[in-house]
């Protein structure tokens, strides 16, 4: 199989499509070779029993967990990469590029610091003044992957699938992270930048206007879909065009509405629940070219290995754990608009 750093290689490019986007038929060999290589490092021969398997695998465990950890600092970012919302709300910093965890405020009208340590909505703040560069807490975000490795080595799962079901769940809770420190930030705002009520576009209209003088810059639009769609919902369908409907029909909403862009934040639960966590009635008027969600990855992803017998129920568990740091800081007041039925 080679180095352990081919073995990390081929897992980065399985994990971003390079190469199925070669050649379709490339991901299956891919995956055997993944296979090999993974069993090359635990030492695994074709002729072991299971009683074998697992004491190589107790022995030589962190070594194979180490290219997932190798893996997941490298692809993790990637996310950010690929997502409009990271893309136009999130400025993000990578450790792993040597990014330092320092960012700059510009401005210090009217600025909030607020960061977000757990599920609810009571949030820091704090005043800056202008020019001083600030850093964002990290914190551990954690995961089990012992059973995708598991199924993966057996051939059940590919290592995409291996691979995603790792991510997703770490990218699930920084986002989660984000969105909740993103829309606790509106609690404080004046009530001149607060509308409530059925949907009105000249008061939208007039919103914008608020934030756009306020802050010196050009505005847009967030929110969920479902608040987003309230848009055209409680417009006039008769000053529609072919453009605009064709949006609703592509996106649930309209991209483009009175000279103002939309963006979608996505959707999720709540933890341990069916609610949404983002609100689906409030959208949110925000300064353009500014992005006030800080978010810092150190990366220095690691894994903890417990065997059946520290483990009081004898199950053997892999926690994976990488670390982030996330922020919601604006220098300019924003606008929020609940639209009630």
């Amino acid at each position: 199989m080679g180095s352990v750093n081919n073995l990390v290689q081929l897992c980065v490019d399985a994990r971003r499509g390079r190469v199925a986007n070669f050649e379709s038929d490339c991901a299956n060999y891919t995956d055997e070779a993944a296979r090999v290589g993974f069993n090359e490092i635990l030492g695994y021969s074709d002729n072991d029993n299971a009683t074998v398997r697992y004491r190589k695998f107790e022995e030589n465990a962190k070594k194979a967990f180490a290219i997932i950890e190798d893996t997941l600092n490298i692809t993790i970012p990637d996310s950010w990469e690929m997502s409009e919302f990271y893309r136009e709300l999130v400025e993000s910093k990578n450790g792993m590029f040597g990014d330092k965890n320092e960012f700059i405020v510009s401005d210090n009208s009217t600025l909030i610091v607020s960061r977000f340590s757990g599920n609810h909505w009571d949030i820091d703040r704090q005043k800056l003044p202008a020019g001083k560069s600030f850093s964002v807490e990290p914190e551990w975000f954690v995961v089990k992957v012992y059973d995708e490795l598991e199924r993966f080595l057996k051939g059940v799962t590919t290592l995409a699938q291996m691979y995603d079901a790792i991510q997703r769940s770490i990218q699930r809770d920084i986002d989660d992270r984000i969105y909740s420190a993103f829309n606790g930030a509106g609690t404080y705002l004046p009530t001149q930048f607060q509308e409530t009520g059925t949907f009105d576009g000249d008061k939208l209209i007039q919103l914008a206007d608020r934030v756009s003088i306020e802050s010196s810059r050009n505005v847009r639009l967030a929110g969920s879909k479902s608040a987003l769609a309230k848009i055209y919902k409680g417009a006039n369908t008769a000053y529609l065009s072919n453009d605009m409907k064709n949006d609703i029909n592509t996106t649930g909403y309209l991209r483009l509405w009175n000279g103002l862009r939309a963006i979608e934040i996505p959707q999720s639960f709540k933890r341990g629940t069916y609610d949404f966590r983002n609100p689906d009635d409030t959208i949110y008027v925000l300064p353009e070219n500014y992005k006030p969600i800080k978010l810092y990855f150190e990366g220095n992803t690691r894994s903890d290995f417990r065997n059946e017998h520290q483990n009081n129920d004898q199950t053997i568990s892999y926690q994976l754990q990488t670390k982030v740091g996330v922020g919601v800081v604006f220098d300019s007041v924003f606008g929020t608009y609940k639209i009630t039925t």
